[in-house]
C-alpha cells in the first residue's frame, strides 16, 4: 500500500498531548529533571482504552547517542516502506557517479519473469515499464521514497528494481548490515507487494531504523561521500508548506495481517535535530472493517508521533533546573 507524506496533525487524539511533557522529559535528565511518572505505563493506559490490540515501538532522540525516550525499541516488526530509507542509501552510494543516468540492467529487472515484478499483473507490469524503463537513478530513488506523480504500483516497483539492482533481498540485507553495525536489525526478505508469508516480512526494530535516520541527519553515513549524502537528504525532505522546520521523513503502511503503520524521520529545529520512529502494529482488524482498523491505527501512530516530537521540542527548549 502506498504511504504518502502527510501533514502532521496539530492536535493529538486520545489525550496523548497531555502526556507529551512527560514522555521525553522522564528520559532526558541532562535536559530536564526526571519526574515521578511512568510514561510507558501511562501510554499503555491510553492505548488500552482507545486501541485494543495495538502494539507500539518508539524511539525518539538526537542525531547521535542513545534515545531520549524508547519503548519496545528492540522489538522487530514488519517495516513496510519505511525500510526504503536504507535502500536509498545503498542505491545512491553504488551509483554515486551516475545518479542522472538510467539504471543499468533495468530491462532485465522489468522482464515478466523477474521476481522484482513477476507478482504484478500483466497490465501492471506494462505500467511499471512505462514508468521506470527510462528513469534515472535519482528519479527511481524519488519514486520509491516520495511516490509523487506515480501510481502505487510504480512506487513499490521502484523499490523492487532497486533491490534487484543491488543483488536481491539477501544481498541487499548484507549491504545494509555492512554499512554500519547499528543497522543490523534491518532485514530484507521480500520484494514490495510480494506475498508476506512465503519468504518472510521485511523487518526492523525502532532502534535500528532510528540509527539509519541518525546517520542521515548527522550527515555521517559510513562510506558515503558528502555530495551523495546531500542527494539522499534531498529525496527524503518533505514539501509540507505548513511545517516550520525542515522535515525529512519516510512512512510505511501494510493493510494485510498484521496491519502496520509507521512514521519515521527527523526534523531540523532551532534547538537541534529530533529523530523519531513510531511503529504501530495490530494483529488483525478484529471486529472492525479492515479499512477502519487501518485508519484507527494510523491515527494512533500519528498522534503518538505528534506527542513525542512535541515533548522533545519542549525538553530541548527548557534549560536544566538549578540544584
Amino acid at each position: 500500500m502506498r504511504d504518502r507524506g502527510r501533514r502532521w496533525r496539530l492536535l493529538a487524539a486520545a489525550g496523548l498531548l497531555v502526556l507529551a511533557p512527560v514522555l521525553v522529559a522522564a528520559q532526558v535528565p541532562s535536559t530536564r529533571p526526571s519526574v515521578a511518572v511512568d510514561p510507558a505505563r501511562r501510554l499503555d493506559d491510553v492505548l488500552g482504552a482507545s486501541e485494543p490490540g495495538t502494539r507500539l515501538g518508539v524511539w525518539v532522540g538526537g542525531p547521535d547517542g542513545p534515545a531520549w525516550y524508547a519503548r519496545d525499541a528492540d522489538v522487530s516488526r514488519p517495516v513496510a516502506s519505511a525500510i526504503k530509507t536504507a535502500y536509498l542509501i545503498e542505491l545512491f552510494t553504488v551509483h554515486a557517479d551516475e545518479l542522472d543516468a538510467p539504471l543499468s540492467g533495468i530491462d532485465e529487472f522489468l522482464s515478466d519473469s523477474h521476481p522484482a515484478v513477476a507478482h504484478f499483473t500483466a497490465d501492471q507490469r506494462d505500467e511499471i515499464r512505462r514508468g521506470l524503463r527510462e528513469a534515472t537513478v535519482r528519479t527511481i530513488g524519488h519514486h520509491m521514497i516520495r511516490g509523487t506523480g506515480v501510481s502505487n504500483v510504480v512506487y513499490n516497483a521502484a523499490a523492487n528494481v532497486t533491490t534487484a539492482s543491488l543483488g536481491g533481498p539477501a544481498r541487499l540485507t548484507g549491504r545494509i548490515h555492512a554499512r554500519d553495525p547499528a543497522f543490523g536489525d534491518l532485514a530484507v526478505r521480500r520484494y514490495m507487494l510480494a506475498a508476506r508469508d512465503v519468504t518472510g516480512d521485511n523487518e526492523a526494530t525502532p532502534r535500528g531504523l532510528a540509527a539509519v535516520l541518525q546517520r542521515v541527519a548527522a550527515r555521517a553515513i559510513p562510506g558515503v561521500a558528502p555530495t551523495t549524502v546531500e542527494a539522499i537528504r534531498d529525496v527524503l525532505r518533505t514539501d509540507e508548506a505548513d511545517q516550520p522546520d525542515a522535515h525529512y521523513a519516510k512512512t510505511g503502511s501494510l493493510d494485510s495481517d498484521p496491519l502496520i503503520r509507521i512514521r519515521s524521520g527527523f526534523l531540523e529545529t532551532p534547538a537541534g535535530i529530533i529523530v523519531y520512529v513510531v511503529m504501530g502494529e495490530r494483529p488483525g482488524p478484529g471486529s472492525l472493517d479492515r479499512g477502519e482498523a487501518g485508519r484507527r491505527l494510523e491515527a494512533t501512530v500519528e498522534a503518538t508521533t505528534d506527542a513525542l516530537v512535541s515533548a522533545a521540542r519542549d525538553a530541548r527548549r527548557t534549560p536544566p533546573s538549578m540544584p
